[in-house]
């Protein structure tokens, strides 16, 4: 029963990604930030790409910070970046 169990566990676990993108989880066409889980580190750029998330201890993103007016979010090398 134990071995079921193990079993159970590591196939949820395989079958589900370590990360989701902003764009895995929608409500009414807008992307639930709070409802994003994640493992840390990893950022991510916002949906509007204004500026990026950050993971937290607890598994979901936090607003990480804004990039200025005349920048936007981009991924570099994987990592968000503050581009102008």
């Amino acid at each position: 029963m134990k071995l079921f169990a193990i079993l159970a566990i590591a196939t949820a676990a395989l079958a589900k990604p370590a990360t989701k993108s902003s764009r895995d989880i929608e409500v009414d066409g807008e992307v639930d930030i709070a409802t994003l889980q994640c493992t840390t580190p990893s950022y991510i750029c916002k949906p509007d790409f204004s500026g990026w998330l950050v993971c937290n201890v607890d598994g979901y993103y936090l607003d990480g910070g804004n990039c200025d007016p005349e920048a936007w979010c981009e991924y570099v090398d994987g990592l968000p970046y503050c581009i102008s």
